[in-house]
């Protein structure tokens, strides 16, 4: 019996020997007995500038934890960072780098909605999975859409955000005249869509101005929403646009009630506009960075551990953190021996996962969309209030 087991023992370790062997003979780009490399591309010198910082500082606050710990089956997970300056062209030649020269695993947390959409082909071509690109346009998840099958998303759509918004304004006051103020991009084209269905369900129509992305000046438009005589007015866009927009009405004695798209939840929305962005309501598809549940204390906790100041905590900062989470437990899912076909067919079994981060997730192949659901909060006294449950 002894001898009998010994040759089973022996077989077994043979096994893991040839799969072993096959593997560092086959080895996937990006990926060492030791080490786990990941591509990021961001905007470190455009209109958003500041958030090619605070993005990839909440990332690394995670991926340091989890490093702390082990890493993932034993290989430390090394982010890589490129700068596109918010311009699609330069994201493209920032990802056939990323791709082709520094051989990373798998790209991740790319920022904006056009940047994005402009890697399909070379994702397609490379086979390299893109996890939680850093915008909410629901065309990332769009999964008849070239590359499909490579991203997976996380964030709910800005066609979802600006529908609730409308939604709620509307129980609150069916005699709402409402105003929307969109980025004209793709960011501002997704919101739109949703903007349309809305129209249409509710038998109204909405007044629309746009702006471009880096505007500065909104005298005009805000003038606009005024003359208009619109009640509640809704801005896609980041953290600079809707501060000067509720400056904007302050100072020419416009008194509305504002809102804001996803992006627009940052604590430093609050900070900078004062008094008058009390009351400023945005959609958010993540658990709050104050709320109970575990990510946001581990969040806050590791904050405390790397005094990470005051000013930086917030939408952008937390986005990093919370993604990274997606991306660690795909890296796991990809098992001892990764290759990037185990990792997307990994995040795919995820059915109602829990991250402690986003509301229940659910990836298949047919549905990469993540979070699909939102939640309203309200700027009282400089904190940001939930005043919903979740809605989509």
């Amino acid at each position: 019996m002894m001898k009998k087991n010994n040759h089973i023992i022996l077989i077994i370790v043979l096994g893991v020997s040839l799969l072993n062997a096959q593997w560092g003979k086959n080895q996937t780009p990006g990926v060492t007995d030791t080490e786990i490399l990941i591509g990021n591309i961001q905007d470190m010198s455009g209109p958003i500038k500041e958030l090619g910082f605070l993005i990839p500082a909440g990332t690394n606050m995670y991926l340091d934890y989890i490093n702390a710990q082990g890493g993932v089956h034993g290989r430390q997970i090394k982010m890589l960072i490129e700068d596109h300056g918010y311009n699609p062209q330069k994201a493209v030649v920032a990802a056939k780098k990323l791709i082709e020269k520094d051989q990373v695993f798998c790209l991740y947390n790319v920022i904006g909605t056009s940047p994005a959409e402009a890697l399909r082909p070379i994702l397609e071509e490379s086979g390299v999975p893109l996890i939680a690109p850093a915008t909410n346009s629901s065309s990332m998840s769009d999964m008849s859409r070239q590359a499909a099958r490579y991203i997976f998303h996380t964030d709910a759509g800005y066609d979802l955000q600006t529908r609730v918004l409308i939604d709620y304004i509307l129980e609150n006051n069916p005699e709402a005249k409402i105003g929307f103020a969109y980025q004209d991009d793709d960011y501002g084209a997704n919101a739109l869509e949703g903007c349309a269905e809305a129209e249409a369900k509710h038998g109204i129509s909405v007044q629309k101005e746009s702006f471009q992305r880096g505007a500065t000046d909104f005298v005009g438009q805000t003038m606009n929403f005024m003359k208009g005589g619109c009640t509640d007015v809704i801005i896609g866009g980041i953290v600079r646009e809707p501060v000067t927009i509720m400056k904007t009405a302050q100072a020419i004695g416009y008194s509305t009630q504002f809102y804001g798209l996803g992006p627009t939840v940052d604590a430093r929305v609050g900070l900078l506009a004062g008094e008058a962005g009390e009351g400023f309501t945005a959609v958010y598809w993540a658990y709050h960075p104050d709320a109970d549940e575990s990510g946001p204390r581990l969040y806050r906790e590791l904050c405390e551990k790397n005094n990470v100041p005051e000013k930086m905590r917030g939408l952008y900062h937390y986005y990093g953190f919370a993604t990274a989470h997606v991306l660690v437990e795909g890296l796991r899912k990809a098992g001892q021996f990764p290759t990037r076909e185990r990792m997307m067919k990994g995040l795919e079994t995820l059915n109602n996962w829990d991250s402690g981060v986003f509301p229940p997730m659910t990836y298949n192949r047919n549905d990469h969309a993540g979070v699909e659901s939102v939640i309203l909060l309200q700027l009282q006294g400089g904190k940001q209030v939930a005043i919903t449950d979740w809605r989509n």
